[in-house]
C-alpha cells in the first residue's frame, strides 16, 4: 500500500524544506563572508609586515586564518547562547581523542601514497603539477610547512565543522529531522561552504575568478573525513589534526615531487 501524506503534512514538510534552505543559505553566506573579511583584515595588516615574508610564503595567509578563527570563533559563542549550548558541543573538548588520531593517520598514510602516485604518473605523462606559488626556498617551505601544519587546519575546522555542523544539528532538531536525516544534511551543508570557501569570484560583474575541479574533489573528500570525525567524536581534535596533517602532506608531496623530477 502507498503511504499518504496527512492533509496537514505536505505544509509541515514544506515549511521544513523551506526552512531548511534558509539555513544552509545563512551559512554559506556567514561562512564566506567570515573568510572575506577576515582577507581584508589581513590585506591592511600585511603591507606593514611584509619585511618579514617578502615573497608572500606564509604571512599573509597565516593573518587570515587567524582573525578567520577570531570572527568564527565570535560567532560560536554567540550561538552556544542562543542555542543554550556549552562549547563543548561545537567540538571544544577532547572525545575520543585515541579514535580520532587512529582513523587520521591511517587517512593521511592511505592519501601519502595516493597522492604521490597520482604526482608522479603526472610528472611523468608530461604534465606539471601547480607549482609553489612563491620562491621555493628552504626559509620559505620551512614557514608555508608550519603554517600548514600549525594553523590552516586549526582555523578552517573551527570554521566550517565547528560552527555550522553543530549550529545545522541543532536547529535541525528544533525542525523535527531524525538523527541520521539531521546529521546527513549537516554534512552536505557544512561540504558545499566548505567547497564554496574554495572558490573565488567578483560580484559586480558577477565572474568567477578562480575554480579548480581538482582541488574540488580534493576538498569534497577531506571535507567529508573532517565531518565524520566530527560527528564520531563530536570533537574538533580529529578534524583539526586531520586537516593540518593532510595539508602538510599535499605540500611535502608538491616539494617531493619538484626535488626528484626537477
Amino acid at each position: 500500500m502507498n503511504a499518504t501524506l496527512k492533509p496537514n503534512a505536505l505544509p509541515a514538510v514544506l515549511g521544513r524544506s523551506v526552512a531548511l534552505l534558509g539555513l544552509a543559505g545563512l551559512f554559506l553566506v556567514v561562512t564566506r563572508v567570515i573568510s572575506d573579511v577576515s582577507f581584508a583584515l589581513a590585506g591592511r595588516i600585511y603591507p606593514a609586515w611584509s619585511r618579514l615574508d617578502p615573497d608572500g610564503a606564509f604571512l599573509y595567509i597565516t593573518l587570515h586564518h587567524v582573525f578567520q578563527a577570531a570572527l568564527a570563533f565570535a560567532v560560536i559563542l554567540a550561538l552556544a547562547k542562543a542555542l543554550r549550548l556549552s562549547l563543548a558541543n561545537f567540538g571544544f573538548n577532547t572525545n575520543q581523542w585515541r579514535y580520532a588520531v587512529k582513523r587520521v593517520l591511517q587517512f593521511c598514510g592511505a592519501w601519502f601514497i595516493l597522492q604521490g602516485s597520482i604526482a608522479t604518473a603526472m610528472m611523468l605523462s608530461g604534465t606539471t603539477p601547480a607549482p609553489f606559488p612563491f620562491p621555493l626556498s628552504a626559509a620559505n617551505f620551512g614557514d608555508h610547512f608550519l603554517f600548514q601544519v600549525l594553523l590552516s587546519g586549526t582555523s578552517e575546522e573551527i570554521l566550517y565543522r565547528s560552527l555550522v555542523i553543530t549550529s545545522m544539528l541543532a536547529l535541525g532538531r528544533k525542525l523535527g529531522y531524525g538523527e541520521k536525516t539531521n546529521v546527513t544534511l549537516a554534512v552536505i551543508v557544512v561540504t558545499v561552504c566548505f567547497m564554496f570557501g574554495h572558490v573565488n569570484f567578483e560580484l559586480n560583474p558577477f565572474r568567477i575568478t578562480y575554480f579548480n575541479w581538482l582541488q574540488q574533489v580534493t576538498v569534497v573528500i577531506f571535507g567529508l573525513f573532517y565531518a565524520f570525525l566530527f560527528v564520531r567524536t563530536r570533537s574538533l581534535v580529529g578534524p583539526i589534526l586531520a586537516h593540518n596533517l593532510l595539508n602538510g602532506v599535499v605540500v611535502t608531496i608538491s616539494l617531493l615531487v619538484i626535488l626528484i623530477f626537477g
